[in-house]
């Protein structure tokens, strides 16, 4: 179950001067599987079935709309939890601080494609 548009993603590693490697997607949809993980058991610890932003450590919101929003609730369901109003906001930041952070990563190496490797 994929978490994140690839479509969207591509448009901005473009908008950041590089190229996009078939593995790149997969990537991505695990740093955002990972993310979400995360906000279920912080969640969970604080005793609350609802998880909010704060939950999600994005450090923000964002309106990118990379991540699937219906995918990423239907795992925050399938983990027990309800989706926060703002949840989505902090999930789409944090697919766009891992693609800003990828593409830092494929130019600091030399490179003009960003790789599985990067995120």
């Amino acid at each position: 179950m994929t978490m994140v548009y690839n479509s969207k993603m591509k448009e901005a590693i473009k908008a950041g001067g590089c190229n996009t490697a078939g593995d790149a997607s997969g990537a991505l949809d695990g740093a955002v599987a990972a993310a979400v993980a995360a906000a279920v058991a912080r969640c969970g610890a604080n005793g609350r079935k609802t998880v909010r932003s704060h939950d999600i450590h994005a450090g923000g919101n964002s309106g990118s709309g990379m991540v699937v929003a219906s995918r990423v609730k239907e795992a925050f369901k399938a983990a027990g939890c309800n989706t926060g109003g703002d949840a989505m906001g902090a999930m789409n930041a944090v697919a766009d601080a891992a693609v800003s952070q990828a593409i830092a990563r494929a130019q600091a190496n030399g490179r003009k494609t960003v790789r599985a490797t990067d995120f």
